[in-house]
């Protein structure tokens, strides 16, 4: 996919996607607040439409007891009572000729709302995750997810991350190493690609007799044994729902940084947003061009820097987080400055829509999703069987921060602590 798709070519296969996003409210986030901080209050009612909402409602993580070392991180005390959220599930049995990128198979039941609970891990299990990178704050956020999840449940953790997307090669070598360790006994994946590494995944769960789940990143994989992740073509039809209200109807340009071209999400996300934008505003919004490249930021500046002087006029700049971020400094001294719309939130863009300097940005609650990918491989562990016992599929559902609702979303429910580094090695309890 790349700049033949300047103009909008329309994917209506969802066309109920995120149609409800007006649901939930604040007295939704409070009651989420409640039920996610063991409170037990009851959280906000499920959509009974085909997709998930995209109201602003705030889904808490739990806080890190201390600020974590770069290579070890200090347990944390059980709380008195399971974390709960709102998820959209899917269940059934995962059957990849049914697979489209994007959107779960159409083999699995779903999608059900329904609270997730957490686990209690049977052993102290070691687990491998392999993630495309650490590069950014987004992966950071996945990373707090997993360490302060694994703490909570006493298994270990071993991660590793590739030099980004670009190295698929360093992934998959880092992946079969993970899974040569004897005391691994699960992997966790963030696959850097959605087609590319079906085999790797096979070899490990077939040969090695060891599970693999994903996480973030949608992957093909045919023996993938469960997902912990949101659609990304959601969140792209989050942001072009965004951009169709916003715009008023009237004729406006887009151009697009969707992040790199290869991934599991980032074309989901420009077929989404153009979903949505022709179902809303049919005709009136114009794609100029389509700008692929890795979410590392220099690489990112240089994109929107040759896209604002092709399209000095551009009325919206859209794209990943990364490239959200990086913009408003960019547009700092020039005269004509487009509305700023990201396809998913990191922790600085929190900031900067705080500040009212970005327009808005879809959330997927990174941290919990890493949280439960790390309860999926426990209970994969325990003995339970994906798609039957829990969910093969789930993720949060998508809420969108603007500087008008963004007070509703804490900081720290997203991402976890502001001072959290790296950790890279948690030990199982014994």
């Amino acid at each position: 996919m790349g700049s033949q798709e300047a103009s909008v070519s329309v994917r209506l296969t969802r066309r109920a996607v995120l149609r409800t996003l007006a649901l939930g409210g604040a007295l939704a986030a409070s009651n989420l607040l409640t039920a996610c901080a063991g409170g037990g209050g009851t959280a906000t009612p499920a959509s009974s439409g085909t997709q998930p909402t995209t109201a602003p409602v705030t889904t808490p993580t739990a806080p890190m007891a201390s600020p974590a070392s770069p290579t070890a991180a200090a347990a944390t005390t059980p709380a008195a009572s399971e974390e709960l959220w709102e998820v959209v599930a899917y269940y059934g049995t995962y059957d990849v000729s049914t697979k489209k990128p994007g959107r779960p198979a159409t083999s699995l039941q779903g999608p059900k709302y329904e609270k997730w609970t957490r686990p209690k891990a049977n052993k102290p299990y070691m687990i491998g995750v392999s993630f495309p990178h650490l590069k950014d704050p987004y992966w950071l956020a996945v990373d707090y997810g997993i360490v302060d999840e694994a703490q909570i449940l006493g298994v270990g953790i071993e991660l590793v991350a590739a030099q980004g997307y670009n190295d698929l090669t360093g992934q998959i070598n880092q992946v079969e190493n993970l899974a040569n360790r004897a005391d691994i006994q699960g992997i966790i994946l963030a696959a850097i690609s959605y087609a590319s590494q079906d085999q790797l995944v096979s070899d490990i769960v077939k040969n090695k007799k060891k599970p693999v789940i994903e996480v973030i990143n949608d992957i093909q994989a045919p023996d993938i044994m469960a997902k912990a992740l949101v659609s990304f073509f959601d969140m792209g039809y989050a942001a072009g729902t965004f951009v169709a209200e916003d715009s008023g109807g009237q004729e406006v340009t887009v151009v697009f940084l969707p992040g790199p071209a290869g991934s599991g999400w980032a074309p989901d996300t420009v077929d989404g947003f153009q979903a949505a934008v022709e179902e809303k505003v049919p005709g009136k919004v114009k794609i100029l061009d389509v700008k692929w490249g890795d979410t590392g930021k220099d690489v990112q500046v240089s994109l929107i820097e040759d896209a604002l002087n092709a399209y000095p006029d551009v009325t919206y700049l859209v794209g990943n987080a990364v490239a959200a971020d990086a913009a408003p400094d960019i547009l700092a001294n020039r005269a004509k400055k487009p509305k700023i719309v990201s396809t998913y939130i990191i922790p600085p863009l929190y900031d900067k829509i705080a500040e009212g300097k970005v327009a808005a940005a879809p959330t997927d609650f990174t941290a919990l999703q890493g949280r439960m990918a790390v309860d999926m491989m426990v209970r994969i562990l325990n003995g339970e069987k994906p798609g039957v016992d829990f969910p093969f599929r789930a993720g949060p559902i998508i809420k969108v921060v603007t500087p008008q609702n963004y007070k509703e979303f804490k900081y720290e429910d997203m991402f976890g602590p502001r001072d959290f580094r790296p950790v890279f090695s948690v030990k199982p309890k014994s």
